[in-house]
């Protein structure tokens, strides 16, 4: 053993604090949301949200999960799909008091006609967070960890704990259809049609994410900008007279480095020394100049005993590179198989994969174009987009499939018209829980959480935008042949099948 250090974190006593004010703050304009959208309903949804969280600390402190970002990543998706649960849930049993049902009725009938899109919803995420975390290492692993408890832990919180504080509101008087509120039908518009543009829009997004990759190339010498946990680097180990803590050293010594190498202050990762004056820098490889310059500026500015650079390697092997690739490429072909059982319909899955695809395509495109930093939080951030998208997707899906029954004399186009339709507040409202939850910490959170936040926003965004504009219509031309054979058999199937059965 040559040295042993103690070094302190890289995100820094802050990282923690400010995101968890960020979170309490979103959790509180969540349910602020919820109450305004479902009154009584809405407010049961927060205390069980409440529960959610206190379950998801224990089961973490119980597995003894390590916090990492892609592992916070794990949690705000969770919470967003716990959100999702009951969202679904009170949908429906709004649509069922707009339609004249009892209170009672209606409270029973949104759960069991939500219970199938929130199972297939949860499942097919579960599906890939085991995959994830069978072949997955690291980070990555620690994502699938958070996201698997995070999905059971919101599937109980909705099918039981909502369900119990619910019914027991209404047993204790709550029974005014006033207090629950009721959704009017929905106005349908053609999203078929409109799905021509959306291609179009998503085309020129993606094409220009990848055309940037060969520009950045030639100008910079890269196609990305890979982190350091890609590209190792150089390691700066400096001896102050002064201690410095992490939120002083970033503030006071950061800048100078920075400006000394030619580099962004983004792409420098700063450590304490534990116990000691010392604290490490760690940049992209430096040439001997940069070297020579930065010690220099170090020496002008503060009061420097000792300074020490070595290079680095990555810290993400090719081989995990591997691993997280296969994983996700079988995690996918898994979610392929499951839909297209559960619906009986491989066009189902194969509309589904492919606005996945879509999904993260147009975030790499957000990458390559800002050149934003591709490590850990590159890989959290297209996890959860994996996670995310694919359950929006199924609620969809699922109400196809409902109306392909009740509409039965309806074309496929319109049955995929009203199904958006009557879905489009889930997806919104949806959306804009999560939304809060990643912006609040994108607000609060320090520097090298802020670009984690930006990028999961443009995920949730993307994914609300595809679920709405490319999987139904893109199912739609998969079951017609582009539209060239738009009628409705399924009443024909079901009563074959049912007169086989008598």
């Amino acid at each position: 053993v040559l040295r042993s250090n103690e070094v302190g974190a890289t995100l820094g006593k802050d990282a923690l604090s400010t995101t968890l004010k960020a979170g309490a703050i979103g959790m509180a304009v969540i349910a602020v949301i919820m109450i305004g959208l479902y009154l009584l309903p809405g407010f049961i949804s927060v205390l069980a949200l409440i529960a959610y969280v206190v379950l998801m600390l224990l089961c973490l402190n119980g597995f003894n999960a390590s916090l990492t970002l892609p592992g916070l990543a794990g949690i705000v998706l969770s919470v967003g799909m716990a959100v999702d649960a009951n969202v679904i849930i009170f949908t429906r049993i709004k649509e069922e008091l707009g339609a004249g049902a009892s209170v009672k009725s209606a409270i029973d009938a949104g759960f069991n006609k939500a219970l199938s899109a929130i199972l297939d919803g949860n499942i097919t995420t579960l599906i890939a967070a085991f995959v994830l975390y069978i072949m997955g290492s690291g980070s990555i692993k620690g994502f699938a960890l958070t996201l698997g408890i995070g999905i059971v832990l919101s599937v109980f919180t909705a099918l039981i704990i909502t369900k119990q504080l619910l019914k027991a509101a209404y047993t204790l008087g709550l029974q005014s259809p006033k207090l629950y509120g009721a959704k009017k039908e929905a106005k349908v518009h053609n999203y078929v049609k409109f799905s021509r543009f959306a291609y179009l829009i998503s085309f020129v997004a993606i094409a220009a994410g990848l055309i940037a990759l060969p520009v950045f190339k030639g100008k910079t010498g890269s196609t990305l900008n890979y982190s350091l946990e890609f590209t190792g680097g150089t390691s700066m180990t400096v001896n102050f007279e002064e201690r410095y803590d992490l939120a002083k050293a970033e503030s006071d010594i950061l800048p100078v480095i920075a400006k000394a190498a030619g580099i962004s202050e983004a792409d420098i990762q700063v450590q304490n020394v534990k116990n000691s004056n010392e604290i490490v820098f760690k940049s992209a490889e430096l040439s001997n100049d940069q070297r020579d310059a930065v010690q220099t500026a170090l020496e002008d500015n503060f009061k420097v005993k000792e300074f020490n650079m070595e290079n680095i390697s990555s810290t993400i092997s090719t081989e995990m590179q591997r691993n997280a690739i296969i994983s996700v490429l079988i995690a996918t072909a898994l979610m392929l198989i499951y839909i297209a059982i559960r619906f009986s319909d491989v066009k189902f899955g194969a509309a589904a994969v492919i606005a996945l695809l879509h999904d993260v395509l147009v975030v790499f495109a957000v990458y390559s174009i800002g050149r934003l930093s591709v490590g850990n939080t590159f890989i959290a951030c297209m996890l959860t987009i994996v996670g995310y998208s694919i359950n929006a997707t199924i609620i969809i899906f699922d109400r196809i499939r409902e109306n392909m029954v009740s509409m039965s004399k309806e074309s496929y186009a319109t049955i995929v018209n009203t199904s958006i339709s009557q879905t489009l507040t889930r997806t919104i409202y949806t959306s804009l829980t999560t939304f809060v939850m990643v912006f609040f910490i994108y607000i609060m959170g320090v520097p090298s959480i802020k670009e984690f936040a930006l990028t999961l926003m443009c995920g949730i965004v993307c994914g609300a935008y595809s679920s709405v504009c490319i999987t139904g219509p893109l199912w739609y031309m998969f079951k017609t042949g582009f539209g060239k054979n738009d009628k409705n058999t399924t009443s024909k199937k079901i009563s074959k099948k049912q007169t086989k059965k008598a």
